[in-house]
């Protein structure tokens, strides 16, 4: 019953408010607001769209130039360089990424290490490992080591990623006079 009685309203709706030549906006708008009453009155709950939501998309891409070396114990990467940052959520001061909103995000860093030295990262869910990134050139006579990382990640609004040193192990990583060999990128599914 109370299905059928929404549908008469909805009908009674979309004829009656969009009114007749002679109504004016304020009655239209009266008009509407009556019929929310009586909607809001039948249980009906009003909904935003994009409710809890950024306009846009979330999404980031960072790079670090010039040559880090022998960082401290879970020292943070910071990738210095932003050549995309729609939602504003990659902070260069901090090196992390906040969420902005709820949602699952997906997230990708590599680093390049010289001839006998070794960079070993891992990935961060407010202070909690969640993948790692092992570049180890120390087996080569020549040449550098590049590895890539990947994790999807489930966050909250305001829970943060960043990449840091695993353990002690930040010796060496050649992140290239513009920043092309180390990066770190991530988005919102």
């Amino acid at each position: 019953m109370k299905s059928f009685s929404v549908l008469v309203l909805l009908l009674s709706l979309v004829t009656d408010v969009s009114g007749t030549v002679n109504d004016t906006p304020q009655q239209v708008v009266t008009k509407y607001n009556n019929y929310k009453t009586i909607c809001t009155g039948l249980g009906y709950k009003s909904t935003q769209c994009n409710s809890g939501r950024t306009e846009g998309p979330v999404v980031f891409q960072s790079s670090c130039k010039g040559t880090l070396e022998n960082l401290k114990t879970s020292e943070t990467v910071k990738f210095n360089q932003v050549s995309l940052n729609e939602g504003s959520a990659y902070s260069t001061t901090t090196g992390k990424f906040t969420a902005p909103v709820d949602g699952v995000y997906s997230f990708s860093w590599t680093t390049m290490s010289n001839t006998g030295e070794y960079f070993i990262t891992e990935i961060v869910l407010n202070g909690i490992p969640m993948a790692y990134n092992y570049t180890d050139s120390r087996g080569l006579s020549a040449g550098h080591s590049m590895a890539s990382s990947h994790a999807n990640i489930k966050m909250k609004k305001g829970d943060r990623v960043w990449i840091r040193t695993h353990q002690n192990y930040g010796q060496n990583a050649v992140c290239g006079n513009v920043g092309q060999w180390c990066n770190f990128s991530g988005f919102k599914f």
